[in-house]
């Protein structure tokens, strides 16, 4: 009985070894597929006017569909902007926002600094007339920052937005 039970399982373990697939099988019928499914590419060389510029295109488009060239002076928007033109405004706008927030934590600081001096006073008329006047001051300059850091980032969208709908690549605005 045992012979034949181990038999069996030698049998078994036998036949699988014999008509299962490696991972190396498996791997290599995969890139073989890929291989099959990718189209080649292959490079064309365009000159315009002395200038020459390579393209990269699939094989079966490059005969039938011209490929967009890419001219020596680069790549503009639909508004004749460039890479450079963009990125210097964008630049200009994430500074102003930077300083608007810079402003927004100064005045806070100051603002809490004066909130503590105003619990610290014993003297009431110190407290209540030059103090609070100060705070009141700087909450209303607080209030003013907070007004112009939004303004700032609200401009940073609308660049985003103006960048969209002039055709420039979303990469220009970083």
């Amino acid at each position: 009985m045992i012979t034949r039970l181990t038999l069996l399982g030698l049998l078994c373990l036998f036949s699988l070894e014999c008509f299962g697939q490696s991972l190396a099988d498996v791997a290599r019928k995969e890139r073989e597929r890929q291989k099959q499914a990718e189209p080649q590419t292959k490079t064309v060389i365009v000159e315009r006017g002395g200038a020459t510029t390579t393209t990269a295109g699939t094989s079966a488009t490059a005969e039938t569909a011209p490929l967009p060239v890419l001219t020596p002076g680069g790549f503009k928007d639909n508004n004749g902007h460039d890479e450079k033109y963009w990125r210097e405004r964008f630049q200009q706008a994430r500074d102003d926002a930077k300083r608007a927030e810079a402003q927004v934590q100064l005045l806070d600081t100051n603002l809490k600094e004066l909130n503590t001096q105003y619990l610290n006073r014993t003297d009431i008329y110190n407290r209540e007339n030059v103090v609070g006047k100060e705070i009141g001051d700087t909450q209303k300059q607080l209030d003013d920052a907070h007004k112009e850091a939004d303004q700032a980032n609200q401009k940073i969208t609308n660049l985003e937005d103006e960048l969209h709908r002039a055709g420039g690549p979303p990469g220009w605005a970083r």
